[in-house]
C-alpha cells in the first residue's frame, strides 16, 4: 500500500478511496487477536499489516435489533470502512438489566452476573460471528458502567457487581468467545476510581455528599477472569468517562490503570461539551473535557509510559446536542465536528479513531425507546435507520485511507514542522509526518493558509497535493518544492467547514 501505483490510486476519485477503505482490513483473522506495534503507538493485525482501528459506536445493537436489523447496520458499515464495532454486552447507556433483548430474554437469571443466560448470549454469538462475516472486530463491552457503580438511572437496583462475581462474569466470556478475535473494553462511561451516582430518585446529589470510591478491583477481577478464560492474551481496553470528580485524576485511562498489565491500549472520550463549564454544573464533577480540543488529551496518552496506543473511543457524536443536553443557542454537532475529531485525533499520535451518531448509536427506534428524558435531552431523535447513512458516517472511510496510503508503522505527531501559530480549539493545524521524512500532512479545519518547514522533509525536491476531507478526492500542487526554508500554501476553497489536508511528498519516493 506503500508504492507509487498505490498512492495515485488513493489520491485519486472519490470511488478509489472507497475501495481502499473497504478492503484495506480483508487479510485479517479475526480468529485471532490484534496486537500492539513494536513501537507502542499503532495496532497490527495478526499476519503484520496495520490494523487501522475505524469504530463505530453501536452501544445498543445486542439488546435492541432483530438479527435482520443487525445484519442491515453490519453491512453498511462495513461497506462504509469501518473495521471495529463498539457494543454493550449487558446493560448500556438507557437500558436497565430488566429490560430484554429483542427475543424476550435477559441477559442474566436473577441478575446474578455468575448466572449469564445461554439464550440471551445466542444472540451475540450471532452477531459476532456476522461481523466476522463482514470482515467487523467486535469491541464487547462486558457490561455498562452503571451495572457496576451505579448510574444516572439508578435507583439502588443496578449495582450488582463485585470482585468475585465480576471473575466469574469474565472467565465465562473469555472462554465463551475465545478465538472470536474479540477486543474487549472494560468500563463503560465509568472512571475506574469515581462516584456512586449523581442523581438518586431523580434528585441530583450535592458534590460535598459524592462518595469517591475505588472500582479498580472489580475490574481487575473481571480483566483476570477474560484472560483466564480466553487461555491466551486477549485485547483489552477501558472505555472511560469524560468528566472526574474533586480528589480523582482527569479522565485518561494511564492515569488509572497505567501500571496494569492486562490494558492493552488507552482509550479516553473526549466528550460531546463544547463549554465544559455548563455541562460540569448539571453533572456534579469538577473536570470535563472540551471535545474541540482531543488532540491535547490524545498527545498526552500518546506521550505516557509505559507506551500504549491510544484511540479516542468516544468523541462528538454526529448528531448529539452540544453538551449533550439540547440547547437551542448551541445547536448540535456536525458531520464536520466528526471529521474534526478524527483528523485532530489522528494527527496527535492516535492509532485510529471511534465515529458516532446520536440515533445510531442509540440503536434509537422512537415506537420502542422513546422516553421523556431522551425527549428533554435530544428533542427531534431520528429512527436508527433514519441516520445510518449520515454524511458524517459516509466520510470517515476517507480519514482511514489517507492514514493507510503512506508508511504507516513510521508515522509520528510533530508540530514543528508548522511554521506560525497553529491556532486551538476546532481552528487547530494538527501536524503528522513520517519520522524518515518522507511525507508530512497538515489538517486545516479552517482551510487557512499554512507555512512549512521544508527541511522536515528528505530529498532534495518535493511534491504537495490537497486531500479533500469531504470527499476523498485530491489535486496536485503544481510544480515541484526544494526541501529548504520554508513554503507557504494556501488551500484551494476558503469558507465554513471547508476543511482541508495538505500531504507534502519526497518526490522520489
Amino acid at each position: 500500500m506503500r508504492n507509487k501505483a498505490m498512492r495515485s490510486l488513493i489520491f485519486g476519485i472519490v470511488a478509489t478511496c472507497f475501495m481502499l477503505a473497504t478492503t484495506a482490513n480483508a487479510a485479517d483473522d479475526l480468529t485471532k487477536p490484534i496486537r500492539v506495534s513494536p513501537d507502542g503507538h499503532f495496532l497490527v493485525q495478526p499476519d503484520g499489516e496495520p490494523f487501522f482501528w475505524l469504530g463505530d459506536t453501536g452501544w445498543a445493537i445486542f439488546e435492541r435489533l432483530t438479527r435482520e436489523e443487525t445484519d442491515e447496520y453490519l453491512k453498511d458499515r462495513a461497506n462504509k470502512g469501518f473495521t471495529v464495532i463498539q457494543a454493550v454486552a449487558i446493560g448500556g447507556p438507557f437500558d436497565r438489566l430488566d429490560v430484554p433483548n429483542r427475543y424476550g430474554e435477559l441477559a442474566l437469571i436473577e441478575k446474578d452476573p455468575t448466572r449469564p443466560n445461554p439464550r440471551y448470549f445466542e444472540h451475540i454469538d450471532w452477531v459476532v460471528n456476522r461481523a466476522a462475516h463482514y470482515g467487523l472486530r467486535i469491541a464487547m463491552l462486558p457490561v455498562w458502567g452503571a451495572s457496576v457503580i451505579g448510574g444516572y438511572l439508578d435507583d439502588g437496583t443496578q449495582k450488582i457487581f463485585n470482585p468475585s462475581n465480576a471473575d466469574v462474569y469474565g472467565r465465562w466470556l473469555g472462554t465463551r468467545y475465545r478465538n472470536k478475535g474479540i477486543i474487549w473494553i472494560l468500563g463503560g462511561d465509568t472512571n475506574p476510581v469515581g462516584v456512586v451516582a449523581t442523581i438518586s430518585g431523580g434528585k441530583r446529589i450535592k458534590p460535598a455528599d459524592l462518595i469517591i470510591t475505588d472500582y479498580r478491583p472489580v475490574y481487575d477481577a473481571m480483566a483476570g477472569g477474560i484472560i483466564a478464560g480466553d487461555g491466551r492474551t486477549p485485547f483489552i481496553s477501558y472505555h472511560i468517562t469524560c468528566c472526574s470528580w474533586s480528589g480523582t485524576a482527569q479522565p485518561r485511562t494511564s492515569l488509572y490503570l497505567g501500571d496494569r498489565t492486562w490494558l492493552t491500549m488507552n482509550m479516553l472520550q473526549s466528550s460531546h461539551s463544547g463549554d465544559p463549564k455548563v455541562s460540569s454544573q448539571w453533572t456534579g464533577v469538577s473536570f470535563v473535557w472540551n471535545g474541540t480540543f482531543n488532540y491535547e488529551p490524545i498527545r498526552d496518552e500518546y506521550d505516557s509510559i509505559p507506551t500504549r496506543p491510544v484511540v479516542d473511543g468516544e468523541p462528538r457524536y454526529e448528531g448529539i446536542p452540544v453538551g449533550v443536553r439540547y440547547d437551542p443557542a448551541k445547536g448540535y454537532w456536525t458531520a464536520y465536528d466528526a471529521r474534526n475529531a478524527a483528523y485532530h485525533a489522528l494527527f496527535a499520535g492516535a492509532a485510529g479513531h471511534t465515529f458516532g451518531n446520536l440515533a445510531v448509536h442509540l440503536s434509537y427506534d422512537p415506537a420502542r425507546h422513546s422516553s421523556p428524558q431522551l425527549e428533554e435531552f435530544y428533542p427531534g431523535l431520528k429512527h436508527w435507520r433514519e441516520e445510518l447513512n449520515s454524511l458524517g458516517a459516509q466520510q470517515m472511510r476517507h480519514v482511514k485511507a489517507l492514514m493507510l496510503s503512506r508508511p504507516y508503522f513510521t508515522r509520528i505527531p510533530d508540530q514543528s514542522v508548522i511554521v506560525g501559530d497553529a491556532d486551538e480549539g476546532t481552528g487547530h493545524i494538527g501536524a503528522t509526518r513520517d519520522k524518515d521524512g518522507s511525507y508530512a500532512m497538515f489538517y486545516l479545519p479552517h482551510a487557512q493558509p499554512i507555512t512549512v518547514d521544508m527541511s522536515k522533509i528528505a530529498g532534495l525536491h518535493a511534491v504537495a497535493w490537497w486531500f479533500n476531507p469531504r470527499s476523498g478526492a485530491a489535486q496536485r500542487v503544481v510544480g515541484r518544492l526544494p526541501t529548504t526554508g520554508t513554503a507557504t500554501f494556501n488551500p484551494p476553497s476558503s469558507g465554513a467547514e471547508n476543511d482541508w489536508v495538505l500531504v507534502v511528498d519526497d518526490e522520489s519516493k
